[in-house]
């Protein structure tokens, strides 16, 4: 299995361990190669069992460190609520170009590196997030080893055009190039909803299936938010919760804009982000609506903090436009009422007021008034959580997705 850097907790970092877990329990021989690790603040419990080979810049230690997503992932880490002190240098080019500065310098080099040091022996290649689809091209290259590329987040530089903006539009040429080389030789690609697999078709003109990852359901369903919510002052206010890192295609700012307008209404109305990333763009908005004191920056070390974050909240908003979306799906384990984009790929699992709310990607006034109907209605925060959970537990297992993931990795295999 090859990964880009697993720096932190993310949905694809969670989903790559869960499922080398689990098929190593199925009997399977499982390595993994990352260019960078962070043990520590990602999942170290779900580490401790692999075999984990990090395959660093073929500088090394010669490679300047600001232009390594390590330390761009530390320098937006926060400690006690306040961003660390980064770089004027560093902090001008992510303000500029996002993760692109060290696209070139980093990112192609070090997947190279990791297609030439994967050695011989192994049946099949499963590359995860990109740029991970460079290192499983050169890969196959050298090693004639089929590809199967489960393509969490095709990449929204094709389709996001803030992401090609200005000074990001720099290294187009390189992910168009090299994307689209690789999606031509990879043997099957992956997705998990129908939404990637139209973003798969216009990007590469690639079919694709559709697999959908699982979910820890108990983790998640027995947590109580009680102490958090204690901690936190908000032991009496309606909590909201949005769960995942701060990045544009979140979309955060449709929630802080929803709560803007909740706030004219309901004076203890909370929101409660749980992630890394752009958190002072968010400070700044949240101060220029005027709802600062209404919002909460927090990020979980851990499975156990998340789950409390899931507990405490009444609702879950999730007004993302991506592929997926595990985190609503985490909060539809944790039976939690789940008001979604109908841009994101988990909408597809959500039937609008049986088990969850779809409103329209980029509509904050619908996410405030979907979020009103739930503020009022307590019977329809239960009927929608209780029916969420079910829907999770029935058909969304880590169990269940391992099995579909072996069976079309035999299939690579036996039809190489």
């Amino acid at each position: 299995m090859i990964h880009s850097p697993i720096l932190g907790r993310g949905g694809g970092e969670r989903q790559i361990l869960t499922l080398a877990n689990e098929l190593q329990k199925r009997g399977h021989t499982i390595e993994i190669f990352v260019s960078a690790l962070d043990e520590e603040n990602s999942y170290p419990d779900l580490l401790k069992n692999l075999t984990v080979n990090v395959i660093p810049h073929p500088l090394g230690k010669r490679i300047p460190g600001w232009l390594t997503p390590l330390e761009t992932a530390r320098s937006t880490m926060t400690q006690h609520g306040h961003p660390i002190s980064r770089s004027n240098l560093r902090e001008w080019m992510r303000q500029n170009m996002g993760r692109q500065f060290y696209t070139i310098p980093y990112e192609v080099p070090t997947m190279f590196n990791i297609g030439r040091k994967i050695p011989k022996g192994f049946d099949v290649i499963n590359n995860h997030n990109y740029p991970s689809e460079w290192a499983a091209l050169v890969a196959k290259k050298r090693l004639a080893t089929p590809v199967v590329w489960m393509c969490n987040e095709p990449p929204f530089w094709f389709f996001v055009p803030e992401l090609r903006r200005g000074l990001r539009k720099i290294n187009w040429p390189v992910y168009n190039l090299l994307d689209k080389t690789a999606a031509k030789h990879i043997d099957r690609i992956l997705v998990l909803s129908h939404i990637a697999e139209g973003y798969v078709r216009r990007a590469y003109n690639r079919s694709c299936r559709v697999v959908r990852s699982g979910v820890d359901i108990e983790r998640f369903r027995n947590a109580s938010g009680t102490a958090f919510r204690k901690r936190c002052g908000m032991a009496k206010d309606f909590v909201l919760l949005q769960v995942g890192n701060l990045e544009l295609n979140k979309r955060q700012v449709d929630s802080l804009k929803a709560l803007h307008i909740l706030s004219k209404t309901y004076e203890s109305v909370k929101l409660v982000f749980d992630g890394g990333g752009r958190q002072s763009e968010l400070i700044r908005l949240s101060e220029q609506l005027g709802v600062r004191d209404k919002v909460l920056f927090i990020n979980s070390a851990n499975d156990e903090e998340l789950s409390e974050s899931y507990a405490a909240c009444d609702a879950f908003v999730f007004p993302a436009q991506i592929t997926w979306g595990l985190a609503a799906v985490e909060a539809m384990a944790a039976g939690k009422p789940v008001v979604a984009s109908n841009r994101c790929g988990v909408s597809e699992i959500i039937e609008d007021n049986v088990n969850g709310i779809i409103v329209e990607h980029a509509r904050p006034d619908q996410l405030a008034h979907q979020v009103k109907r739930l503020i009022e209605d307590s019977a329809l925060r239960r009927r929608l959580g209780d029916s969420a959970h079910e829907y999770v537990k029935n058909n969304l297992s880590w169990q269940k997705y391992a099995e579909n993931m072996e069976r079309v990795l035999e299939q690579t295999v036996f039809t190489k």
